[in-house]
C-alpha cells in the first residue's frame, strides 16, 4: 500500500473518502487532483472583473482615436477651404483691374474716359484717370480715381453676382471732386460690364464699358 500510495501521489492522484473506509475499492478511488486555489470561485470572479475592465479600457482608448481622428480630420478640411477660400479672395484683391476705354454722346460733342489699371488699397481700387470732352477741350481734366471695393463685394463680384459702388474722381489740377456711382456686372469670374457715373457740375456722364482682372499668375 505505501508504494502504491506514492505512485498515486506522484501521478497526481488522490483518495476519495471511499478509499478511507474499511473495504473500500482502491483502484475505483482514485479522481484527479485539483488545483482549487486557480478554480475557486474568487479568484475566477476577479479574474473575469479584471478582463472586463481591460476589454473596456481598449474600447475606450479605441473610441477616444477615432474621435480624435474625426475631429483632425474636420478640423483639416475646414481649415483648408477656409484657406482656400482667403486664398482666392486674396487673389481676386491683389491683382490689378483693367477697365477698358470707353465713350459717350454729350450735347453737341463726345466725351471720352480713360482709366489707368486700378490697384487695390486700404479696400479700395485707387488709379488715374483722364477725361477728354470734345470739341470742349477746357472741360477736359485728370486726375486720381478712387473706387470703394470691399474683400467681400470683390468676392461677390468674382462669385458672379452684380454689385453696386460708390468713388470719386479728384482733378489733378485744382483738387475738384467729382462723385462716381456704378454697378459692375460679372460674366465670368475675371470679367464683366461696368457702368459708371460721373456727377459733374454740368450733370450726370454715363459711360458703358468692360472690366477684367488681371491674368492669374502660373504656379
Amino acid at each position: 500500500m505505501g508504494k502504491a500510495a506514492n505512485v498515486r501521489n506522484a501521478l497526481g492522484y488522490q483518495w476519495t473518502p471511499s478509499e478511507k473506509g474499511e473495504g473500500g475499492a482502491p483502484d475505483l478511488g482514485l479522481v484527479r487532483r485539483e488545483n482549487r486555489s486557480a478554480h475557486s470561485p474568487r479568484r475566477c470572479s476577479n479574474g473575469t472583473h479584471l478582463c472586463h475592465k481591460l476589454y473596456l479600457s481598449q474600447i475606450m482608448r479605441l473610441t477616444i482615436a477615432v474621435f480624435v481622428f474625426l475631429i483632425l480630420g474636420i478640423t483639416s478640411c475646414i481649415y483648408a477651404e477656409r484657406s482656400n477660400s482667403t486664398a482666392d479672395t486674396s487673389d481676386a484683391v491683389t491683382r490689378k483691374l483693367f477697365i477698358d476705354p470707353s465713350s459717350t454722346s454729350i450735347a453737341l460733342g463726345k466725351a471720352s474716359l480713360i482709366v489707368s489699371p486700378l490697384t487695390h488699397r486700404n479696400g479700395n481700387y485707387v488709379g488715374d484717370y483722364q477725361l477728354k470732352v470734345r470739341p470742349y477741350f477746357f472741360k477736359s481734366e485728370k486726375g486720381t480715381l478712387v473706387l470703394a471695393a470691399s474683400d467681400d463685394s470683390v468676392r461677390k463680384l468674382q462669385a458672379g453676382t452684380a454689385i453696386d459702388f460708390t468713388g470719386k474722381a479728384v482733378t489733378r489740377k485744382d483738387g475738384k471732386i467729382h462723385v462716381v456711382l456704378g454697378k459692375a456686372t460679372s460674366s465670368s469670374g475675371d470679367r464683366g460690364s461696368v457702368t459708371f457715373s460721373i456727377i459733374t457740375e454740368n450733370g450726370k456722364i454715363v459711360f458703358n464699358t468692360s472690366y477684367h482682372f488681371e491674368t492669374k499668375p502660373k504656379h
